[in-house]
């Protein structure tokens, strides 16, 4: 039973010792965290492109309808775009 309450304690004061470790030097560690973060960001691929894809033919209706209406000054009705 004595065994058990040192091995307790024991658990308890390296639990407290890590987390002030890491209180103490939370600082440099987030700053070499961040200069590895860049470093695999930098590493890594960079996109270069895109690819549109075209309108289809029932949008581009719909936005030809919409136009129409547009110049003539009324309002496009839901029943008309589809």
């Amino acid at each position: 039973m004595l065994l058990f309450f040192i091995g307790l304690i024991t658990g308890f004061l390296i639990a407290v010792l890590v987390v002030a470790t890491l209180t103490y030097f939370r600082r440099v560690i987030e700053y070499k965290t961040v200069v590895i973060e860049k470093m695999i960001e930098n590493a890594g691929p960079r996109p270069r492109g895109f690819i549109i894809d075209p309108d289809s033919e029932a949008e581009e209706a719909r936005a030809r309808i919409i136009e129409e209406n547009k110049r003539q000054g009324r309002d496009t009705k839901l029943e008309d775009l589809l």
